[in-house]
């Protein structure tokens, strides 16, 4: 019992250590001051990371290789070039597709036909959203096409589940993860190719807080049922 304690005890420490690397990580981007990004912004996923293995009985490498590949995409975005962009975005595609497949494989999905019906709205907005914007070259163009087929996914996956398993606990999970992460998308791509020369203050700071919050609702996700599978 004190073991079981003192591992509950670690988890939270850790938990309120996550949140505490990501609010510094929010302060940086606020003043954007770079050494302090190039310091909190991998190392906030690499707490989540050890978090995970600390608490979880199977330890899944899918889980780490998850949050590897978007530490990597992190760091990417740190630099604010056209090429560390587009580099960014071709990572971020490996980490999405690595995370839909995870995803697929935690809640067994097998009914498509809810999760064709659910993505069609978002692939709708996103597109629309592409189609008039005039800030996008030509070689980020396609990747962004891909960008938003893969965040419809997520989208179709996350609400399609939660309207077929209603009440279950890693369906509230899957669609906090899904709502939080079309937001952090759609903050990203406003900020990006809509204001980008005028970068309000609030919008890359909130994007952080949202992906704070996206990766933490996704390890809470595998968590929820990873303890539901040993059951």
């Amino acid at each position: 019992m004190m073991l079981f304690n003192k591992e509950i005890n670690l988890g939270k420490f850790i938990i309120w250590a996550y949140f505490s690397v990501a609010a510094v990580e929010v302060i940086g981007e606020v003043f954007s001051y770079k050494p302090i990004l190039f310091v909190f912004k991998p190392l906030t996923l690499a707490v989540l990371m050890i978090l995970y293995w600390l608490t979880s009985a199977k330890r899944n490498l899918l889980f780490i290789a998850v949050i590897l590949f978007a530490l990597i995409t992190n760091v990417f975005f740190i630099f604010e070039t056209e090429t560390m962009l587009f580099l960014g975005l071709i990572v971020f595609i490996i980490h999405r597709l690595l995370m839909i497949y995870y995803m697929t494989k935690l809640i067994q999905l097998k009914d498509y036909i809810p999760f064709f019906i659910a993505m069609i709205p978002f692939l709708f907005i996103f597109f629309y959203l592409l189609s008039i914007s005039s800030g996008i070259t030509n070689r980020s163009y396609g990747i962004l096409i891909i960008q938003n087929i893969l965040i419809s996914i997520i989208a179709g996956i996350a609400f399609s589940d939660y309207v077929m398993q209603p009440g279950k606990s890693h369906a509230i999970w899957l669609f906090n993860f899904g709502l939080l992460s079309i937001a952090q998308y759609f903050i990203v791509f406003i900020e990006k190719y809509y204001l980008s020369d005028l970068s309000p203050i609030s919008f890359r700071p909130l994007a952080m807080i949202l992906n704070a919050m996206v990766y933490f609702a996704f390890y809470r996700l595998v968590m929820v049922i990873e303890r539901l599978n040993d059951n």
